[in-house]
């Protein structure tokens, strides 16, 4: 099969096809991109009008990437011939990968949400070992539809009647707002042959009961254009939740507040003045944002509960290792290892030199000798009078007598990982909650000091953090 020739004679209902997908093109932000895109391929009609399109109408790379999963045996495998041939013909990269879905569903799983999982995963690593910035799927208009009236029946707000969201990261959907007899049309009139997969024509599965039964019966005794009107409510639902997102993306930033160890923390104080709606909000977007599971309304309420309580401490399970754990001001979302985490051995460090760094746990610490500072106490840093100074100690603040903390200075999780650095009968805490809480005064002459700086090499965070004055 050669590249097929672009003439003005295809019909105008292809033409007008391809001004969509290219309109789609530019709406997602990838039709002027320069790096390769991941097709999915699966060899149905759908997948295969997308691989001719990004192909043959776009200007880029195209990398086809083909699962087979295992559920129908030997039309599987001839669905994955199919794909290695064509994209042969095409000149098309392509990567097939072969799995046993059935045997990898996990408990509480459908079939067809361990195929999703697996199959997403599948076009991550494909997209990763090719240095591919995004990953296309074949979603239909008719896929749209069929997931709105699906959440309908199964209850749902705002976010169910968006339906499949036309990009999300690195996922774009190019021919969602295009239908699958005009697919098919295309593909016809290009001369670009598919498979078809015989399991789609079963209604013993419920999506293929609302293709096949349902919406020829509302469509031919209720209202004709009930599918348009479907996309219609989808289109509108989307536009709501946009702008939701955009509002609970700027609430949660302006609660959030950074803290050591936690892969998000949030000021209780500014979301208590919050209705109980913008607080779900946040909750919900922080989930989506960090691809947490969605919390259950019961579960969310709990959480909601916690958060009006204006005293004491608490913990909330999220998902598995995942807690929310309450001190003080700030509820943090914290892995369980930071809680298991074995206490680092009081460290005595003497100095040697003009500067240097101390290791303790997973933290670092930068220190020189300034000649004529003032001595201050900050949040990442400080500077303490070097003039007699001997070794630096550092505990664990949770190892210590509560009386010489601060109220609140640290959070109770973390009291074993966070340190206490003294010299000279100077105490310092950093990055300590709330910021500046000390144990030193100053009374801010100048003169030779001691200026350490803190930097945490935090594992939650997959990297060095660092901070200071």
């Amino acid at each position: 099969m050669k590249d097929h020739p672009f003439v003005e004679r295809w019909s105008p209902g292809t033409r007008s096809l391809f001004r969509r997908f290219e309109s789609a093109g530019r709406d997602q932000g990838w039709w002027d991109h320069d790096g390769p895109i991941v097709a999915a391929v699966s060899g149905g009609s759908d997948s295969m009008a997308l691989f001719w399109l990004l192909r043959f109408r776009w200007k880029g790379r195209v990398i086809a990437a083909h699962l087979e999963h295992g559920f129908r045996q030997e039309t599987s495998l001839r669905d994955a011939e199919f794909v290695e041939r064509i994209c042969r013909e095409w000149n098309t990269e392509c990567h097939v990968e072969r799995l046993d879905i059935p045997s990898m569903k996990r408990r509480g799983e459908t079939l067809e949400e361990a195929g999703r999982r697996e199959r997403y995963a599948f076009l991550r690593r494909v997209a990763s070992c090719s240095a591919a910035p995004l990953i296309a799927t074949g979603h239909t208009s008719d896929d749209l539809v069929e997931t709105v009236f699906l959440n309908l029946l199964r209850g749902t707000g705002i976010r169910g009647l968006r339906g499949i969201p036309w990009a999300r990261e690195r996922v774009v959907r190019p021919i969602m707002g295009i239908s699958r007899d005009e697919l098919q049309g295309l593909l016809l009139e290009a001369s670009v042959p598919w498979m078809e997969d015989e399991t789609n024509l079963e209604t013993k599965y419920f999506r293929n009961k609302i293709r096949h039964v349902f919406f020829p019966l509302l469509c031919n005794e209720g209202n004709i254009r009930f599918k348009d009107h479907l996309l219609d409510l989808s289109a509108e639902a989307g536009e709501l939740e946009a702008a939701r997102e955009k509002e609970s993306r700027s609430m949660a930033t302006w609660c959030r507040r950074w803290q050591p160890f936690a892969l998000r923390s949030w000021d209780l104080d500014l979301l208590r003045r919050m209705n109980d709606q913008t607080i779900q909000s946040i909750i919900a977007f922080e989930g989506r944002d960090l691809g947490l599971s969605t919390l259950s309304r019961g579960k969310t309420s709990v959480l909601l509960g916690l958060i009006r309580k204006k005293v004491g401490r608490w913990r909330f399970q999220w998902e598995g290792d995942l807690e929310i754990c309450a001190s003080g001001r700030t509820a943090s979302l914290v892995d369980k290892k930071v809680f298991c985490a074995k206490e680092p051995d009081r460290g005595t460090f003497a100095l040697h030199g003009e500067y240097g760094s101390i290791r303790w746990g997973q933290w670092r610490f930068d220190w020189r000798y300034a000649p004529d500072l003032p001595p201050v106490l900050g949040v990442g840093s400080c500077r303490i009078p070097a003039e007699g100074a001997g070794p630096v100690e550092i505990i664990a603040a949770g190892a210590t007598d509560k009386r010489d903390l601060p109220e609140g200075a640290i959070p109770w999780w973390a009291g074993r990982i966070w340190p206490l650095v003294r010299s000279s009968g100077t105490s310092w805490i950093p990055f300590t909650v709330p910021p500046g809480s000390t144990v030193m005064r100053s009374d801010g002459k100048s003169g030779p000091s001691l200026q350490l700086r803190a930097r945490i090499i935090d594992k939650m965070r997959k990297g060095e953090t660092e901070d200071g004055v």
